[in-house]
């Protein structure tokens, strides 16, 4: 029976080319022991199972092995000269935190077995082992390997359900509470990831940056209807309370594991360039950078957006904006970014964000 090869666990040993002509699909074991006549026998017993079988003669030799194929499932006797298999099962799982280790003695020990299975092993056997039973072992731990890593990714993708579905919640309630938002978050968040993507920010970090963006006003939650729905001018008792909004949003998504990182953008989001911005007056690259591209994004949605004491502007009329407040309230190096990118794109990608609402 011949079996088809899993995905291997991911390698941080540095990787060699594979061996000239290597196209095998079936699964890779790796037997290690110093016994040339043990791992004979396995590897014909594997191999008549349908394996593909590598064997090495000492712990030294497997990790060469390791550094230049993947394999799927490792067998290890534990009493070898130099390095033990233990040393072995440690060394291998550093580097290959996913691969079933199955460890074999001659001496069985359940202190040993304790041990290894302590320290990562997936399995143990004592040899003489009954061989008929070698195929069934390395079955087995493949088998549950497959279940872990099936398991694993149920899990994720169930964790990525629940945060969309909190950031979801916290978005409708933003939108419920200050109409006046409505819209404006994915637009800013579109614009904010239009700099990020050309500034070729890494996925990861995009990530956070894009919740950062979306949830910035999320703090408006906390403050009074007298403040957040008063058609006229603030007074300044006023306008202090509402310049509070960063900090509560801050504390609310900072207790949420998922939205830790974006939070900051949510505290620091209107700081500005100079130092003269709030709540804390940070400046130049002590605001984080996500923070730093979102504010002229925020700017650009703020003045070609209609207001109740003012119609929108052209994109041209924003533009020369930004431009002015280059070095003082935005980022030089990210106002080039903005500029490089025409007005006919951002009123493209305006109406790409309005369209996914």
């Amino acid at each position: 029976m011949i079996r088809t090869r899993s995905n291997g666990p991911s390698l941080s040993l540095p990787q060699l080319p594979a061996p000239e002509g290597e196209t095998s699909s079936r699964i890779r074991v790796l037997v290690v022991d110093d016994d040339e006549l043990v791992r004979e026998t396995f590897m014909a017993i594997l191999t008549e199972e349908g394996y593909d079988v590598s064997c090495a003669d000492s712990a030294a030799q497997a990790l060469a092995f390791l550094s230049r194929r993947t394999f799927d499932v490792m067998l290890s006797d534990i009493c070898m000269p130099a390095q033990n298999g233990l040393e072995l099962l440690d060394a291998t799982l550093a580097s290959y935190p996913d691969m079933p280790v199955i460890l074999i003695t001659a001496y069985g020990n359940v202190n040993i077995a304790r041990d290894a299975l302590y320290r990562g092993a997936s399995d143990f056997i004592s040899k003489p082992c009954n061989l008929a039973e070698l195929p069934i072992i390395v079955e087995r731990n493949l088998t549950r390997q497959a279940v872990q890593r099936k398991n694993a990714l149920r899990h994720n993708l169930a964790l990525q359900n629940s945060d969309e579905t909190v950031l979801d919640a916290l978005l409708s309630a933003l939108n419920t509470r200050d109409t006046e938002t409505e819209g404006h978050s994915e637009r800013v968040t579109a614009y904010t990831i239009e700099m990020a993507d050309l500034m070729q920010i890494p996925a990861r970090e995009m990530y956070h940056i894009e919740r950062g963006a979306l949830l910035h006003d999320i703090g408006k939650i906390g403050i009074p209807d007298r403040i957040l729905l008063k058609p006229g001018k603030l007074t300044d008792e006023e306008w202090s309370e509402m310049r509070r909004h960063p900090i509560i949003g801050y504390e609310m998504c900072s207790r949420i594991d998922m939205l830790k990182t974006a939070a900051r953008i949510v505290l620091h989001h209107h700081e500005a360039w100079q130092g003269n911005g709030y709540p804390h007056a940070l400046s130049g690259d002590e605001i984080p950078l996500g923070a730093r591209i979102f504010a002229v994004a925020d700017t650009l949605d703020a003045m070609t957006s209609d207001r109740p004491y003012r119609c929108a502007m052209s994109f041209s009329e924003a533009r020369a904006e930004i431009i002015r407040q280059s070095g003082k309230q935005f980022d030089p190096e990210i106002v080039k970014v903005f500029l490089s990118v025409p007005d006919t794109r951002w009123r493209q990608v305006r109406l790409l964000a309005q369209g996914s609402k």
